[in-house]
């Protein structure tokens, strides 16, 4: 029965997994669109204006809503989401080169309504294609450098409580079905002079010393010289309930 639970919840696990990814991308396009939009219109009244003044407001609100964007992905660990390494520096270079490109073509069409050479306008814009390539690399790289650490924090974290766990020579004892169960034995293991504490499963402990109930539930965990005796008045309880 605990094995078909199990299954149930592995699958709905894996439905709401699918869900938030349908979700992100949706979101994603949604504001691709919604930028790429934004930038046209800058690039057009560029053109026929060649004057930055006249479209500093929308590019300020597009520089801000980009970033914003940006730091909510890194923020939540999605920014790099299913992709291996090779796979994000190929994509970032790509996207920097044709970001590049693009703003390097509309920088060269402003020098030429502004009556420069086509000896300034290559040269000028050629330097400013390699030095927007570079930078906007750089910052991807960043970005995907801090999302990457964000990733492995929870991992790092739960590495290290199993660590401080095991220096401590705590282990878990019992796993109990609800937090009323999980106080009950909690407050008889203090009455007993027993050191105790309890958390969800998930840490890299030593042993069961007595088998719960439940899929999850609270794990117990005694010091090692207590687990013993910790053990016997757990079963004890359990006992005296089961009669």
């Amino acid at each position: 029965m605990n094995k078909e639970m199990k299954e149930t919840l592995d699958k709905v696990a894996v439905y709401e997994e699918w869900a938030k990814r349908k979700a992100l991308k949706a979101g994603n396009l949604a504001f691709a669109s919604m930028f790429m939009i934004g930038v046209a219109a800058i690039i057009i009244q560029m053109l026929l204006t060649v004057d930055i003044r006249f479209v500093l407001g929308e590019t300020i609100s597009v520089l801000v809503g980009g970033i914003l964007y940006a730091a909510i992905m890194v923020y939540n660990g999605i920014w790099d989401k299913c992709l291996p390494k090779s796979a994000t520096i190929w994509r970032d270079f790509l996207t920097s080169v044709i970001c590049a490109e693009i703003f390097s073509a509309i920088y060269g069409v402003c020098l030429l309504r502004m009556g420069a050479t086509e000896t300034q306008i290559t040269r000028l814009a050629l330097e400013f294609l390699i030095g927007i390539t570079i930078v906007a690399f750089i910052i991807l790289r960043i970005l995907a450098f801090i999302n990457q650490k964000k990733n492995q924090r929870p991992a790092n974290d739960q590495d290290e409580k199993a660590a401080s766990l095991s220096k401590m020579e705590y282990i878990k004892i019992y796993n109990a079905q609800n937090i009323v169960e999980t106080e009950q034995i909690m407050e008889m293991l203090k009455q007993n002079g027993i050191v105790a504490f309890s958390q969800e499963p998930g840490a890299n402990v030593a042993m069961h010393v007595v088998s719960g109930f439940g899929i999850y539930g609270v794990d117990i965990f005694v010091k090692t010289d207590d687990a013993e005796k910790a053990a016997e008045l757990v079963k004890e309880i359990r006992n005296q309930e089961n009669e």
